[in-house]
C-alpha cells in the first residue's frame, strides 16, 4: 500500500508540472500576439513614409495572386479541353492514315497487267474460254473422223465394170474414185476396203492396158503406153508392182530410142548415122537386162562399120574441079 501511494503522489506531481508548463506557454503566446497587434496599430497610426508606394503595391500583388489563383482552375480546364481536342484530332488523323494503308488504291491502267497479277477471272470470260476449248475439241474430232472416213474404200460391181468409191474428207459420205471396165472384183467381199486392198487392183488394171497397146499391130502408141504405166506407178503400193511398171517404162523408152536410131541409120549419111549412135547411147543408159544391152551394142557396131565405109569412100573420091 505504501508503494502505491508513492506512485500516485509522484504521478500527480508530474501532471501538475506539465500543466504549469502549458499555462506558461499559453501566457507567452498571448503576450506575443498582443505585442504584434499593438505594433500593427502603431504602424497604421504612424504617418506615411517614403516607402509608402511600395506598401501600396503589396495589395495589388496580393490581388494578382488571388486573381491568378482564381483563374488557375479555369486555365487548367481550358488547357485540359485543348489537350483533349488535340488528342481527338490526332486519333482521327491516325485512324484515317490507317484506313488509307489498309485500303490499296485502285488504278485503271490501259496497258497489259503486271506479271504478278492474280486477279480473279470474270465468269463470262471463263465461260468463253471453256466454249473455245470445246469448239477446238470438236474441230479436232471432226478432222479425225474425216481422215478416217477418207481412208475407207468401197468396191461395187456394176454391169461388167468395177466401181471403186472412196470416203470423202468429212465425217460421212463417199465419192466415185475410178471405174475399171473388164476387171473382176476381188474374191473376198467386204463392207469396207483399205488402201492396200484397192490400189493394187487399180495398178494392175493400168499395166494390163499398157500391155494391150503394145500388142496392137503396126506402130505402137508409145505415148499412150507411157501414160498408162505412169498411172500404174502412182497407184503402186508395193515395190514389186512399182518395179514391174518401171520395167515396162524402160522397155517403152528402149523401143522408142531404137526405132529412132533405125530411122536415122536407114538414111545412110554421116550426119544421120551419128544421130543414130546418139539414140543408141541413150538406150544403153537405161535400166535394162544384159540381153537387151547386147542388142544395143550390136546396133552401135553396125553403124560404126557403115560410117567407116562412108568415110573411106569419101577419101577415095576425087576432089571436085575448081
Amino acid at each position: 500500500m505504501g508503494k502505491n501511494s508513492l506512485l500516485k503522489s509522484t504521478s500527480k506531481k508530474k501532471k501538475s508540472a506539465s500543466k504549469k508548463k502549458d499555462e506558461e506557454m499559453t501566457v507567452k503566446t498571448k503576450k506575443a500576439v498582443s505585442k504584434t497587434k499593438k505594433a500593427a496599430k502603431k504602424a497604421k497610426a504612424a504617418p506615411k513614409a517614403k516607402a509608402a508606394p511600395k506598401a501600396k503595391k503589396k495589395p495589388a500583388v496580393r490581388a494578382k495572386k488571388v486573381s491568378a489563383k482564381k483563374a488557375a482552375p479555369a486555365k487548367a480546364a481550358a488547357e485540359k479541353a485543348a489537350a483533349e481536342k488535340a488528342a481527338v484530332k490526332k486519333f482521327t488523323a491516325e485512324k484515317t492514315d490507317a484506313e488509307k494503308v489498309a485500303e490499296p488504291e485502285v488504278s485503271i491502267a490501259c496497258g497489259p497487267p503486271a506479271d504478278g497479277d492474280t486477279t480473279v477471272d470474270d465468269p463470262m470470260e471463263k465461260a468463253m474460254k471453256y466454249a473455245a476449248a470445246v469448239f477446238v475439241l470438236l474441230i479436232a474430232l471432226i478432222i479425225a473422223a474425216s481422215a478416217m472416213n477418207s481412208n475407207k474404200y468401197y468396191i461395187k460391181p456394176s454391169d461388167g465394170t468395177v466401181e471403186i468409191w472412196q470416203g470423202k474428207f468429212s465425217p460421212m459420205g463417199e465419192e466415185l474414185l475410178i471405174m475399171l471396165p473388164g476387171t473382176q472384183p476381188p474374191e473376198t467381199i467386204k463392207d469396207v476396203y483399205s488402201k492396200a486392198d484397192v490400189y493394187p487392183l487399180i495398178s494392175n488394171y493400168y499395166v494390163e492396158k499398157a500391155d494391150t497397146l503394145l500388142q496392137v499391130p503396126g506402130m505402137p502408141d508409145f505415148e499412150g503406153i507411157r501414160a498408162y504405166l505412169n498411172k500404174a506407178m502412182s497407184y503402186a503400193t508395193s515395190a514389186e508392182v512399182s518395179q514391174i511398171a518401171q520395167a515396162r517404162l524402160n522397155d517403152i523408152d528402149l523401143m522408142i530410142l531404137m526405132y529412132k536410131a533405125d530411122v536415122a541409120a536407114s538414111k545412110e549419111t554421116v550426119a544421120d548415122l551419128e544421130n543414130a549412135k546418139s539414140y543408141l547411147a541413150e538406150a544403153a543408159k537405161l535400166d535394162i537386162d544384159d540381153l537387151k544391152l547386147e542388142i544395143v551394142e550390136q546396133k552401135v557396131d553396125a553403124i560404126d562399120e557403115i560410117l567407116a565405109e562412108l568415110k573411106a569412100e569419101a577419101a577415095l573420091a576425087p576432089a571436085p574441079a575448081e
